[in-house]
């Protein structure tokens, strides 16, 4: 039974008994007869009826509306437009309610389904996208990646016809078609801008629709007949909104919202294949035209070879001719003088021949008796004859002997002479092919180490982890790569005598401290102890090649930490024996075999050249530490034992600078910064321990390694970090402290990270941003000094107070290069409690106080207006009384003092100051106008952390030494201060705007470059030989820097830098070389043909940056 009938019956059945009751009690109480009473029953149970049925008929409305309103909510079929009546009762607002719920219900189940299916349609374009990018994937030629996107487009489409028209030079040209018959493409081969639907679709750059084609447009052919489409679209294809091509796709029926959002969006990819493909063409031409020219030019040398050739065999023809013609010219001379002299002799004699007559006669009688005499002599004169003929014979014969002796040696000068001519060219050869070789490898790797290194700097954060570590890969093998060229090369140059030593003052102190800090992480790294020994009576100084020195002993270190196994050791003991210096390198690794000791020294020799062979390498190091050695009038003795180790001693002679020699430069190493060497009693000499030196060398690493980040190697905070934590970075090597340091943190209330080495303590400084950091000095990698050198570098790290912890005292050095403070290991509880207070105060404590003693009153007030921000409270004083005073009452984070004071001196102030414990670890900045002498500097360091003359610029600087030393956060200061700090601390900013040429004929290499200059913001063009230079700097004057290459087609590097100099506009501009010929004298040809300075491939980005700052940077 229906509610309703049931509420009716319920309703009659009320009636009934009220109306009975009613009736009953009017008879029996108040004595009215029974008619009367009888008829006012049932007239007050018509009256209950009647306002019954009245209720009930309002309430079975209202149910009626209610229950009609559910079914169309099941159905769907809500009618929005339909206003519900207005009925003032409870089912009627009911009623209201009920509909405006069903309303808001199905307007919110339309939205759904709306964006449902943009959804769907979005996810079906994608993968529509998705699927043409991997199709054309791997295209090199426009036509069949034209063909595949047409055919591929028009099925995602549904089109039923299809044409590709591909721009070249100012047509249209049909490149592929989908479903296009012959004849329609013969008939529609070219359009030209503005010509027909496509060509207007080309020039508008705008989708044309047509619907409702005509019949006879264009017929589908299909096996069983023809068929017209309805639909017409034509699609231009832009790059850089540019027209390259224009599609036009023809359907049986109405082209979707969806087909054309497609179409659009695949147009959008296939205009970048277009012009990347375009641009391979390009390429590929022109380097069929470098290949065509360069084959042109080898035919030419060839042919200029033969004409050489032969014009010298003529010139040796006619010289030879011209020889004899001037023997028989002088012969014929010597003739002629010879019948001259007779005729006058023969006209003497006829003169004197009368009076000779008489006197002959006299004479005749005394000839007669000498006769007598004379054949007497005669005889005695026959007997000597016989006897010097005997002896002339034998000095004949040992005349033919010699004279034979003498046409050979003749003959062999000649010979030798010859040979040694052909060693010579045989030489300038292989110098030349040396060249050419160095320039053909380093130029690709040239590229390869640019890009790789913009890339590895993630820039715009688009790489992904797996993606850093192939491009650090790349690096890497470039940079293994270019060492092993340099090594060949420098061998090269060592067997041609190309390379000459560079004589300089050598510190054998400075050398010892670099070599150890150089090897020392390797062999920590392997577990290998490592020492250096120097014998306390070694010269302070040496005259000999530094850079070749340090290159021999880096070789023989390398070598004996590679051959020697875990928990070996290696040392290097420098002594003098005589009047020697011996330098030797001793391990206890692998040892060689005795058969083997002098072929170790040969090139590309090795002690194990098998193809097992456990340890790499070329063989050539050895070969290049002889050479070196005998370079520097040295030489190297080896002494080993097979499985027991080896000593390589370097033996070079002594000789000591003399006056002379002092003006000469100074090797460069990086020196130790401090630190002291321990003495070792019962050997008499220095050995330099791991702890007894400041690590400074800084190896060359990248915070941008996602290696340096992948893992934890202890369970820290890293995880678990929120927004509103205070983050502690804890760079700490040992373990077991790193893990107390850890606890303590989180029990004060911080979150922490560890690292154990100095590039992965940077690496997470970069990435977390922590609000306090703690560091050890003493770490693998990379030291706590380089360390917080990086950070105060860089402005977004720079604020950061770092607590330094160390077991060695470097309190002074450690707060002078900006650390918060210093804390020796090891301490006790109270002490860690003390240092994490500091810590957590100096954090809580947004304000810093700043102290400024100054007597210049005009001075005064304008450091403290041009210092002032809300984050730093300054106090001014005059005299040093009241900075004492101030001092004693109040606690400042840093001060800044002038020493000309007017009641106490400065350095009577600084040493009351740094007598008092409190005051002890107060950074304090001198900012004075006094020339200070070397002693004041050097007291002034005991004191101060930094001095700041005064100057033009000295504001500029003191504000960057204040937020250093109060660590400011660079992003809080004000927008003009930002700009102060990173021009100090970022000259490269100057280069903006700068003008730059490059000229090179390689493209890899002209990208490369460029993408290093276009991030300072330069004005780059470029020329690929150098005519082209010429023309560009004729048209452009504002040049300020050219880099030129110097091996190009037309006009080569020289010639065009020449050119260049005699323009008297350009003798003045910079010319920066670059050349991958790496042999010395192309640097002396490049800077006598024009060069400013000289730069070698693969051209080092640090190396470049430095040279426009010197060149650039006024």
């Amino acid at each position: 039974m229906k509610i309703k009938h049931q509420v009716w019956l319920a309703a009659l059945l009320s009636i009934l008994l009220f109306g009975g009751m009613t009736t009953i009690s009017i008879m029996y109480l108040g004595g009215i007869p029974k008619v009367i009473a009888l008829g006012l029953g049932l007239a007050g149970m018509g009256l209950s009826v009647v306002l019954i049925i009245s209720v009930l008929g309002n309430i079975t409305r209202g149910m009626g509306r209610i229950l009609q309103i559910s079914r169309d909510i099941s159905s769907g079929t809500v009618d929005t437009s339909v206003q519900t009546d207005t009925a003032q009762d409870e089912f009627g607002q009911l009623a209201a309610s009920f509909h405006a719920v069903a309303v808001d219900l199905h307007h919110k189940t339309a939205e759904e389904r709306r964006l449902r299916l943009m959804a769907e349609e979005q996810a079906w374009i994608n993968d529509q996208v998705s699927a043409m990018t991997l199709l054309l994937q791997g295209s090199v030629q426009l036509q069949a990646a034209a063909r595949i996107f047409i055919s591929r487009l028009a099925e995602a489409v549904r089109g039923s016809y299809g044409a590709f028209y591909l721009k070249r030079q100012d047509k249209l040209v049909f490149t592929a078609g989908y479903a296009f018959d012959d004849e329609a493409a013969s008939q529609r081969e070219a359009f030209t801008l503005g010509s027909g639907l496509i060509g207007q679709c080309a020039l508008d750059r705008k989708v044309i629709l047509l619907q409702d084609l005509p019949q006879n447009y264009v017929k589908v052919h299909s096996g069983l007949g023809d068929s017209p489409p309805s639909t017409l679209i034509v699609v231009p294809i832009l790059y850089e909104n540019d027209v390259v091509a224009v599609v036009e796709l023809a359907a049986m029926g109405e082209f979707s919202a969806k087909e054309r959002q497609l179409i659009e969006r695949t147009g959008q990819n296939m205009g970048i294949l277009i012009n990347t493909l375009a641009d391979m063409a390009r390429i590929a031409e022109l380097l069929g035209e470098t290949q065509q020219q360069k084959e042109e030019l080898e035919a030419q040398t060839e042919e200029l070879l033969a004409q050489t050739q032969e014009l010298e065999a003529q010139t040796e023809e006619l010289r030879l001719h011209t020889g004899k013609l001037q023997e028989q010219r002088e012969e014929l001379h010597m003739q002629a003088d010879s019948l001259l002299s007779s005729n006058e002799q023969l006209q003497q004699q006829m003169e004197l021949t009368e009076q000779q007559k008489a006197e002959i006669e006299a004479q005749a009688d005394e000839l007669l008796a000498q006769t007598n005499e004379l054949q007497q002599q005669k005889e005695e004169l026959l007997a000597q004859t016989e006897e010097l003929e005997v002896q002339t014979g034998e000095l004949s014969a040992s005349n033919e002997r010699l004279q034979l002796q003498m046409q050979l040696t003749e003959q062999q000068k000649i010979e030798i002479k010859a040979q040694a001519e052909e060693i010579f060219r045989a030489a300038q050869y292989k110098s030349e092919f040396l060249a050419n070789v160095s320039h053909e490898l380093r130029t690709p790797l040239n590229s390869l180490l640019i890009l790789s290194q913009i890339l590895a700097e993630n820039k715009e954060g688009n790489l992904g982890t797996k993606q850093l570590e192939y491009v650090h890969t790349i690096f890497s093998a470039g940079k293994d790569l270019l060492q092993l060229i340099d090594e060949i090369l420098d061998l090269a140059k060592l067997e041609v005598g190309k390379m000459t030593p560079v004589i300089e003052l050598v510190s054998l102190a400075d050398l010892s401290s670099h070599l150890y800090r150089h090897f020392e992480q390797q062999a920590k790294r392997k577990e290998i102890r490592f020492d250096v020994h120097c014998d306390s009576r070694l010269p302070e100084q040496l005259l000999t090649d530094g850079h070749r020195l340090q290159q021999i002993m880096n070789n023989l270190l390398s070598n004996a930490v590679k051959f020697t196994a875990e928990h070996g050791s290696v040392s290097l003991s420098i002594r003098t024996k005589g009047e020697d210096v011996i330098l030797a390198v001793s391990d206890t690794g692998i040892g060689i075999p005795a058969a083997k000791l002098e072929s170790i020294f040969e090139a590309f020799q090795q002690a194990d050249g098998t193809t097992s062979r456990k340890y790499g390498g070329t063989g050539l190091g050895l070969t290049i530490c002889r050479e070196l050695a005998s370079l520097l009038n040295g030489r190297i003795e080896v002494d080993s034992a097979e499985g027991k180790g080896s000593t390589f001693s370097l033996i070079l002679p002594v000789v000591e600078p003399g006056e002379d020699d002092r003006a000469l430069p100074a090797a460069s190493f990086e020196a130790a910064a401090g630190g002291e060497a321990a003495v070792s009693g019962h050997t008499g000499a220095a050995v330099v321990q791991g702890s007894a030196f400041r690590e400074s060398f800084v190896p060359d690493i990248s915070i941008s390694n996602p290696k340096l980040l992948q893992y934890a190697e202890m369970e820290d905070d890293r995880d678990n970090l929120q927004n509103g934590d205070t983050l502690l970075l804890i760079i700490e090597e040992d373990a077991e402290f790193a893990g107390i340091l850890l606890r303590l943190a989180r029990s004060r209330g911080f979150k922490a990270i560890v690292a154990f080495k100095g590039d992965q303590g940077l690496a997470l400084a970069h990435a977390y941003k922590p609000d306090a950091i703690l560091l050890d000095l003493h770490l693998p990698v990379l030291d706590g000094w380089a360390i917080i050198s990086r950070l105060k570098s860089r402005p977004e790290l720079r604020h950061i107070p770092v607590h330094v912890i160390s077991a060695t005292d470097q309190n002074q050095q450690s707060l002078a290069i900006g650390a918060l403070a210093f804390w020796k290991k090891p301490g006790d509880q109270a002490e860690l409690e003390a240092a994490f207070l500091q810590i957590e105060s100096y954090i809580r404590r947004p304000v810093k106080s700043l102290l400024i003693v100054e007597d210049d009153q005009t001075l005064r007030s304008s450091l403290v207006e041009f210092i002032a921000h809300p984050d730093v409270h300054i106090v001014a004083v005059e005299t040093g009384r009241e900075a004492l005073e101030q001092l004693s009452s109040h606690h400042f984070d840093c001060m800044v003092l002038d020493l000309g004071l007017s009641d106490i001196s400065g350095f009577g102030l600084l040493e009351q100051i740094k007598t008092n414990r409190k005051l002890q670890t107060l950074p304090v900045i001198i900012y004075t106008g006094k020339d200070l002498s070397k002693n004041d500097e050097q007291r002034l360091k005991h004191y101060a952390q930094s001095i700041v003359i005064k100057n033009v610029r000295s504001m500029e600087r003191l504000y960057d030494e204040t937020a250093l030393y109060l660590h400011r956060k660079h992003a809080d200061l004000p927008p003009d201060k930002q700009q102060l700090i990173e021009k100090l601390h970022n000259p490269e900013a100057a280069f903006a705007g700068k003008s730059i040429l490059l000229v090179d004929d390689d493209m890899r290499n002209i990208f490369a470059l460029s993408s290093v200059l276009e991030g300072y913001n330069m004005d780059i063009s470029f020329a690929q030989n150098g005519r082209e230079a010429l023309e560009h700097l004729e048209s452009h004057p504002d040049v300020e820097l050219v880099f030129m290459d110097i091996m190009m087609p037309e006009m080569d590097g020289y010639e065009t830098m020449e050119r260049i100099r005699a323009m008297p506009q350009y003798d003045q501009v910079v010319i920066i070389a670059l050349t991958a010929r790496a042999l010395e004298e192309d640097r002396a040809k490049c800077l006598r043909a024009g060069a400013s300075d000289y730069i070698s491939k693969p051209i080092n980005t640090t190396q470049l940056v430095t040279v426009l700052k010197i060149w650039l940077i006024k």
